[in-house]
């Protein structure tokens, strides 16, 4: 194989492209937006590879037995996690965001 051929051989297709080009995006901050969360949550989220999304959402504790009033505001020991799910997130045609829960906790 020459070395003109063998370019054009590894060139992407016009369809494999708009693939790596989707699955280039990184959606965390759209995902952040758009999932349900409840009064008090703050929710993260961390792209694994490709599609694939970890999602957290950050609930505060409880105060009755907290002995260290100093301390409120600091996330680290102020809140837990009370859900956490991974996710697959694509755009559909006209820019909409689809997610699907791949699991739950």
């Amino acid at each position: 194989m020459t070395e003109q051929n063998h370019e054009e051989a590894v060139k992407p297709t016009a369809a494999s492209a708009g693939r790596a080009e989707a699955v280039a995006e990184d959606l965390s901050a759209q995902i952040v937006e758009s999932v349900e969360r409840r009064p008090g949550d703050v929710v993260r989220c961390t792209r694994v590879i490709g599609d694939r999304y970890r999602c957290n959402w950050w609930a505060p504790e409880t105060k009755r037995a907290y002995d260290n009033p100093q301390m409120a505001g600091l996330i680290v020991t102020t809140h837990r996690v009370r859900q956490s799910h991974f996710l697959r997130a694509t755009k559909a045609t006209g820019g909409r965001l689809v997610i699907n829960v791949v699991t739950a906790s």
